[in-house]
């Protein structure tokens, strides 16, 4: 069968109303980015978001893919995936209008997630789609069908050309786009990609906030003296127009 060309199977236990209402742990969503309805629902944390982002980015002449890392949760709600890492396929075949995951490709993400996220599962794939696009090709769907193949593993697409991102989940044996939320988080990102800075210039989470706070400190010591320097400027020339003649009466006085 041609990849290319192939159609996802009816499989109807392949449909995200399948996980179980209290499926994975406890876990409450905090700042999310859009308002939250009942029924399963994808959510990416914003740094993962970005490193996803970051990693399309770096060229935009193929296709670049890598496997997204995570867990099912629940909450008072609705079971939800909430997508927590990523792994960049470094090693698979990428070309103009597809990539192929290959075997040295899976042993190099299954020691990642070996040595890294013990604790958490793959729980779908991303790649980009340069210039044309948020949809799943014959080859996309191959990929799917054959190794992201349970209830809640997912499909991401992000076109770097257009900046544009769609979720692809199981419904009926199908995988159809649906809509996703972004959960704000302060972690660091799964991959930086600005690793090839000294180790004495590379930005961490706390020299960020650090710097944040500084800048808020300077911003308000700034309006603090100017406020000053403007009431002392006044309050001197009205203390030289009462000096040289002119009745003003000083509101301190």
């Amino acid at each position: 069968m041609d990849p290319k060309t192939v159609e996802q199977s009816h499989r109807p236990e392949l449909d995200i109303s399948r996980i179980a209402p209290d499926s994975g742990q406890v876990r409450l969503l905090r700042r999310i980015s859009n308002a939250r309805e009942p029924g399963f629902v994808v959510v990416i944390q914003r740094s993962v978001l970005q490193a996803v982002h970051a990693h399309g980015e770096s060229d935009t002449s193929v296709e670049i893919c890598g496997v997204l890392v995570g867990n099912v949760y629940h909450d008072r709600i609705s079971p939800y995936l909430l997508i927590e890492a990523h792994i960049p396929g470094d090693k698979a075949t990428s070309q103009q209008t597809q990539v192929t995951f290959t075997a040295e490709t899976w042993d190099s993400i299954q020691k990642e997630m070996e040595q890294k996220y013990p604790d958490k599962k793959i729980v779908g794939w991303y790649h980009t789609h340069p210039g044309f696009g948020v949809f799943l090709s014959g080859m996309d769907l191959f990929i799917q069908d054959n190794f992201f193949n349970l209830p809640w593993q997912v499909a991401w697409v992000y076109d770097p050309i257009a900046r544009i991102d769609g979720v692809f989940v199981w419904h009926e044996g199908k995988s159809e786009k649906q809509d996703f939320l972004i959960e704000e988080d302060l972690g660091e990102w799964g991959y930086d990609f600005r690793a090839k800075l000294p180790d004495d210039q590379r930005p961490t989470t706390v020299e960020t906030r650090r710097d944040k706070r500084m800048r808020s400190f300077r911003w308000i010591t700034g309006v603090v003296l100017a406020f000053m320097i403007c009431f002392l400027g006044v309050w001197f020339l009205l203390r030289y127009l009462s000096e040289i003649g002119f009745r003003v009466r000083l509101p301190i006085e």
